[in-house]
């Protein structure tokens, strides 16, 4: 138990660096976020008056019925369309930040559990982070979440701390 946890454990200093990070990446998603909002924003805004320009061509008999009802039909369904947009934007637009945190403060927390050697902790963290848990012979055996499997099999490699330039792509994964 206490090998695995050394394995996907991450240090406190380590926890706080891809934290600073996280919270970078947190600033631009907002930053962008606010960018496509004022846009929608925007649309909106001009869809309106354009709403208005067609009623009043439309009062003043320029455009027919037909021409009025279809153009009404897709001003109003990109309203909605911009209104649906600005909805996911708002409510989602660093929700995969959370489970990041998550999951960089587990890795953290095993580092503490490989330290104090609390072996009810640390069954209920693997129980936690894994699945098929059997004990064989005095030794237990699982299968680790994808995540918590990637971090053991880097660590294995050599390649545990964050010193390692490639832990985290910059911009562009094709450079």
């Amino acid at each position: 138990m206490k090998s695995f946890l050394q394995k996907v454990s991450s240090s406190s200093q380590d926890t706080e660096k891809v934290f600073r990070e996280l919270d970078k990446d947190e600033q631009k998603a907002k930053e962008n976020s606010r960018v496509v909002l004022q846009t929608l924003k925007n649309e909106i805004t001009d869809i309106a008056i354009k709403l208005d320009k067609l009623l009043s061509a439309y009062l003043d008999e320029i455009v027919s019925a037909e021409e009025y009802t279809a153009q009404k039909q897709k001003l109003l369904s990109r309203k909605v369309e911009c209104n649906e947009e600005i909805n996911e934007i708002e409510n989602g637009s660093v929700s995969w930040l959370e489970p990041a945190r998550a999951f960089v403060k587990s890795l953290n927390h095993a580092a503490e559990l490989a330290r104090s050697g609390d072996k009810s902790e640390m069954t209920t963290f693997l129980k936690q982070i894994g699945s098929n848990h059997i004990l064989i012979d005095k030794s237990v055996s699982f299968s680790p979440k994808i995540p918590y499997k990637l971090a053991a099999e880097r660590s294995e490699a050599g390649n545990s701390r964050l010193q390692n330039p490639f832990w985290r792509r910059r911009e562009d994964s094709n450079l």
